[in-house]
């Protein structure tokens, strides 16, 4: 059992969302908190105006509502996803974010199970939100927030004091999740205010984000991780977060925005870093350039990748210092990469149900291979360690949910004497850091009785300039199980190899030389592993995988185990 006790940094005690509200406002109150583009102008929203419209929101809900009710918030990464967040936690009750992407009869199903009463939703998804029971629960079209907030306003005017009046219990139910993963099975996570911000104060401690540092918001809102590092770890700190709107205009709004700090995931990274060095590789010049920033970069640090990688710098707005990597393994090589542009790196475990982060790098510790030590106060231990020293992740602390939501018997599968079983793999460094090997419901035994970590071999495979996206699984042919591996090829870099020794798309035989490019791929990896671990069988997709909106690939979805 293993745990950091070393709290290095102070951080300001809280315990529910309105003592991080309040105590920002009072420390930050003309500081800009939120910044989003409207009509090609910038709108920024101040700490002290943020709270005069959590104040305001919060009348006119309650006018609406009654105490404690639950409010559901779905809809794009915005001011007003986050603005229904703070006002509900703060001054009705209790916040279910659910995702945007979801059907309209999913979204219903979860609406349903939760007891919702009223739904804050973004405009885009109103013709999906209409299909919604309305006569069974107040909708709320983010398009009317200036209405609603000018109705809170003569409220307050006329006497209400609806958000004084609300009490907070830190350890009551605050926040309602629900969570598919990559199963598919949806699951209600009731977590505490004070679940939340004891992760947040956590991370203080091992930390720093300055009131100078700006964060934008990628990934999806309704996800614990963009929730917690993307907006509460900033908002706490004072910082300021701006929104991307979609994916297509990411770089353009890097420009516009010019953050300091992001949280991501390793698809988008490895998307830029790809990007970055295709694009240096085509410039006369380039390779060497890229050759001599890793020499340099190894022997003199970032200050180096900085100097040299004045285009990359600007490629993130120039003024990127720190990007937090979580929701899936990221790639060593990605990580070292990142380092040689002079962009720190941290990278992060956790889950729903610990709010989120159990471990992370910290501003006095960080490596390409890890997830860091587990944050001050949380305690991590492994069970049924096997002879590679691989176990299961067990996690007590502040931050462990208080249980999936009216479903005990799930609830008692994960639980012991406060210890939650993540279902995760992992081994303990020497140093005392963790790796995570893979996910206990992934993992293949071989007849022999052998365990085999498909996201080990995964790691390697997409390593390769070919291969876009990759899942291995265990299957059957023949009556024989085989460790399958399913790869989406890069179909340009592909392309670029094949036309090289004359064989080009759409000509006789390129699909069997593609395929034989693949294999070498898959063969490279076999040689890193002993024979039981080797892949056997190879299918080639013509289409990317299924995923979740954290963009993980649904290992159970049927779909993504068809090939060509």
């Amino acid at each position: 059992m293993k745990e950091q006790n070393t709290m290095v940094y102070n951080a300001r005690g809280i315990t529910t969302f309105r003592d991080l509200l309040e105590g920002s406002v009072e420390l930050y109150g003309e500081r800009t908190a939120f910044l989003y583009s409207d009509a090609g102008e910038i709108t920024e929203v101040t700490y002290e105006r943020t709270f005069e419209n959590v104040r305001a929101f919060a009348a006119y809900l309650r006018s609406l509502l009654p105490e404690g009710a639950k409010v559901a918030v779905i809809g794009k990464n915005s001011y007003f996803w986050a603005l229904t967040y703070l006002t509900v936690t703060c001054g009705v009750g209790m916040i279910v974010p659910i995702d945007k992407d979801l059907r309209s009869d999913e979204i219903e199903a979860l609406l349903s199970t939760a007891d919702v009463g009223a739904v804050v939703y973004s405009p885009e998804l109103k013709e999906k939100i209409i299909g919604l029971q309305s006569d069974r629960r107040l909708l709320l079209n983010m398009e009317d927030f200036e209405e609603y907030l000018e109705k809170g306003r003569d409220l307050i005017a006329a006497g209400d004091r609806s958000y004084e009046q609300h009490r907070v219990d830190p350890h009551a139910p605050g926040i309602l999740l629900f969570t598919s993963g990559t199963t598919g099975v949806s699951k209600g996570v009731v977590l505490s205010q004070y679940n939340i911000c004891s992760n947040l104060m956590s991370i203080a401690k091992i930390m720093r984000i300055y009131p100078e540092d700006r964060a934008l918001s990628i990934a999806p809102l309704h996800h614990t991780f963009e929730c917690t590092a993307g907006f509460l770890v900033i908002f706490y700190n004072g910082g300021s977060i701006a929104y991307n709107s979609s994916l297509r205009r990411l770089q353009a709004e890097l420009k516009l925005f010019r953050p300091t700090v992001m949280a991501s995931v390793p698809l988008i990274l490895n998307t830029f870093r790809n990007t970055i060095i295709k694009k240096y590789s085509q410039m006369r010049g380039g390779k060497a350039v890229l050759s001599l920033q890793r020499v340099l970069s190894d022997m003199t640090g970032k200050k180096a990748g900085k100097r040299i990688f004045s285009i990359v710098n600007e490629t993130f707005g120039g003024r990127m210092r720190l990007i937090v990597s979580g929701a899936a393994p990221l790639e060593p090589e990605t990580y070292r990469d990142y380092e040689r542009f002079g962009i720190k790196v941290y990278i992060g475990y956790g889950l729903t149900e610990t709010s989120p982060v159990v471990a992370v790098h910290t501003d006095f510790y960080s490596a390409p291979d890890d997830i860091g030590f587990p944050l001050p106060g949380t305690k991590v231990r492994l069970d049924n360690v096997n002879e590679e020293g691989v176990g299961e992740l067990v996690v007590k602390g502040p931050g462990v949910m208080l249980g999936y939501y009216h479903d005990p018997a799930a609830t008692e599968q994960v639980m012991e004497d406060g210890w939650f079983h993540t279902g995760d793999l992992a081994r303990c460094t020497p140093r005392g850091t963790y790796q995570i090997a893979g996910r206990i419901k992934s993992m293949i035994v071989t007849p022999s009785g052998k365990k085999v970590f498909p996201e080990e071999l995964e790691l390697f495979l997409c390593k390769h300039p070919c291969v876009a996206e990759c899942m291995v699984y265990e299957s059957e042919e023949e009556g024989v199980s085989k460790i399958t591996a399913a790869v989406y090829p890069d179909e340009e870099e592909v392309a670029a190899r094949l036309s090289k020794e004359g064989v080009t798309p759409g000509s006789a035989g390129y699909e069997r030389e593609k395929r034989r490019l693949i294999q070498e791929a898959v063969k490279g990896v076999n040689a890193r592993f002993p024979a039981y671990k080797h892949i056997t069988r190879l299918v080639l997709r013509s289409v990317e995988f299924e995923k979740t909106t954290t963009r993980k690939i649904r290992r159970n979805a049927p779909e993504n185990r068809v090939g060509e």
